[in-house]
Formats: C-alpha cells, structure tokens, sequence
C-alpha cells in the first residue's frame, strides 16, 4: 500500500461481555453484504492469527475471540436473527459452525438499547433466531428507562460482582448442528483412539455437538485446574478423541484435519461425579453443591469456566439413562442440574418430555463494556 494512504477501515461496533464471554457485537447493516467478506474482517477485527492477538480486539483465549452479529429479523415468530462466529487465536480461521451460549446473552440486551426491539418494563421478552443452528432462543431481560438493566443481585461464576439477570432458554435444541441429538445413532460408544486405545464416550447435539467423557477414561480425577494444561499427553488424547467424532460426524474427512478445520465442533466435557474441589478463586467448592462435576476443554485448553453450549448438552444428556453423563449424576436429581466446573457452579433448568428436550434454560449477565467504531487495516 502507498505511504501516501494513512485510512484505516472503521466499522461501528459494540464490545460486550456475555456471561463469561465477550464479544464484539456488529450491526449486520454496517458489514458488507457479501459474508464472503466476513471472514477477514472478523480475523482483522481479534488481531488473528497471532497468539497474543496484539493487533485486535481479542484476549488470547477462545472465550475472549468472539464475533456477534445482529440484525431485526424478518421471519415470524422471532424479533431479531443472530449470528455467532468463533475467531481462533493462532491460526487464520473463523468459525460459524456452531453457536456460543455465553454470547447469545449479549443479543437481548443490545437489540433493546440499539431499538431493534421495544423496551417493556419490566421485563421484556427477546425472541432470537440463531442462524448458526437454526434454533430459537427466549431471553426475559429487565427493563427500566427505556434500557436493559445492568445492575441486579445476579451472581455468576467466572464473572466479579454482580449484574442484571437474563433468563435464557435455549427452544428444542435437539440437532442444533447435525439434525439429531444422538448423531452417532448411540447413547454410548467406544473410541479406539490412535496410539492410546479403547475410550467410552456419550456424543449428544443439544446446543452444539459435545464429546462427553468419562474422567477415569483419561487417567484423571476430574477436579483437575488450569494444570490440566500441562498434560500434553492427556490433551493430546482428547484432540484425538474430538478428531475422530468430527471425522464420523462429516466435519473433516480426516481426524487429522479437525485442528484447524473444525476447531470448535464438536466440544469436549470431561464428566465425574460430584466431588470436593478447590476452584480457580481459591474457594472451596463441595460435592453437596453440584450434581455432576464437569471440565471443559476449549480449543486445546481446559476452559476457565464451562460453556452454555456445552451446559445445554450436558443438562440434556444427564437426563437421558444411558449415557455416560447419566451415569456420574447425583441419583435423585431433579429438573435443574447444578454442575461444578473450574470456576463454581452452574445451574441448568432441563424440560423434558421422555427423550425429548423441550428446553434449556440457564441465567446470565451481560454489559456494554464499550461502543465505538472498530479499526482495522485495509
């Protein structure tokens, strides 16, 4: 480019966080129409690839390289269309594949404030249609002054203080990414991974498509923290136990390639029963507490948090006899499954009716951290 041209691109943006995510959040008016174009963009945008993601907006960690794109909706029944896209740190890739539960907490709350949909004290409803999976999503926001409201007494895990409550219920979410929520056919199966052998899984589509694994498969306890990290080994297994899922289910046409081709589909849950822990806070965490005790491994690292994708699988398949998760849950646990991850507790609300799930429904928070115009290079 000639030294005579110093114009960035601007683009006007909203960053917010959603739940234990956050997220540059884009008016789909303000991008070009042509979503071929998108994808440079949004690698722009997270300073991808480049594992400090200096040049960007991103945070180095998947749950901090997140795109979200918003616009009124025109289909009946939902009052905006939402599009969530995954940004990976060190490699130039940008994931519409699946949809991000943390993030979609962040749809309410923005289309409210950006007048795509009418304040209604005290609270008002937000259908949102989610173009990733195809579903529908019912977020309750609290209203006053014509704004959603940030402040409130809701607490989550991974998040200091407090803030507003969203209730957000994930409709039908059965298939989201392959049209079926046992993809495989099986509630449980047997992996004969490369080089490591025979493992136990249950591989459910509820919210997004999610490996759930048995702690004791890995040689592991399942209260394992940020340590986990280090057992390259034991990583390792898990990216060819995700690798091959993705190969069975037609996301790669080799194992191999699910790195980088697939690198946020299907998701991975270490699953254990309820158990004693120390969190990342340094807060005692008691098996009382939970139902399940959960891990979750996110683009090759074990998640600071849990996912809300990976929470709506894991509350599914927890209801479901049969499956690995069912197997580790605390017998006698009801309609709403509390499950201890690396940072505390996280309780899911499942409606079922038999083998069907009729809806998840998990609280958040979210907030407008900052709103602007976005500059990337040209």
């Amino acid at each position: 480019m000639s030294e005579s041209r110093q114009e960035q691109r601007k683009i006007p943006c909203v960053y917010m966080r959603g739940g234990t995510s956050k997220a540059v959040v884009f008016h789909e008016e303000d991008l070009p129409e042509n979503r071929n174009e998108w994808d440079e963009i949004f690698l722009k945008v997270m300073g991808t690839p480049d594992a400090k993601q200096i040049d960007g907006m991103g945070g180095t960690v998947s749950s901090t390289s997140k795109i979200a794109v918003i616009k009124r909706s025109e289909r009946p029944g939902a009052d905006v269309d939402y599009t969530f896209c995954q940004v990976n740190i060190a490699i130039p890739v940008a994931d519409f594949k699946a949809n991000c539960g943390n993030i979609s907490s962040t749809v309410g709350p923005f289309a409210i404030d950006e007048g795509l949909v009418k304040a209604v004290e005290p609270v008002t409803e937000v259908r949102v249609y989610n173009t990733n999976t195809n579903k529908m999503i019912i977020e309750r926001v609290r209203v006053k002054n014509g704004h959603a409201c940030m402040y409130g007494d809701e607490r989550i895990q991974g998040v200091p203080g407090t803030g507003s409550r969203i209730d957000e219920y994930f409709m039908d979410p059965a298939g989201a990414v392959t049209g079926k929520l046992f993809p495989t056919g099986k509630k449980e199966e047997v992996i004969d991974v490369p080089d490591y052998g025979k493992t136990r899984v249950t591989v459910i589509d509820s919210g997004n498509v999610v490996v759930f694994i048995p702690a004791v498969e890995l040689g592991l306890q399942g209260t394992e923290l940020q340590e986990l990290n280090q057992q390259k080994d034991v990583l390792e297994r898990i990216e060819r136990i995700r690798g091959m899922v993705a190969q069975k289910l037609g996301f790669v046409e080799r194992w191999e390639d699910a790195r980088v081709q697939s690198s946020t589909v299907p998701e991975v849950s270490i699953v254990s029963e309820p158990q004693d822990y120390v969190n990342l806070d340094g807060n005692q965490v008691k098996a009382e507490e939970m139902d399940l005790c959960v891990r979750s491994i996110s683009v090759g690292q074990v998640h600071r948090a849990y996912p809300i994708t990976g929470a709506t699988g894991t509350g599914s398949a927890a209801k479901i006899p049969g499956t690995v998760v069912a197997e580790a849950l605390r017998p006698g646990c009801g309609k709403v499954v509390r499950l201890g991850h690396s940072s505390g507790i996280l309780s899911v609300e499942v409606d079922t009716n038999k083998d069907r799930i009729v809806s998840v429904g998990v609280s958040r928070t979210a907030r407008r951290i900052m709103d602007g115009n976005v500059y990337i290079r040209d």
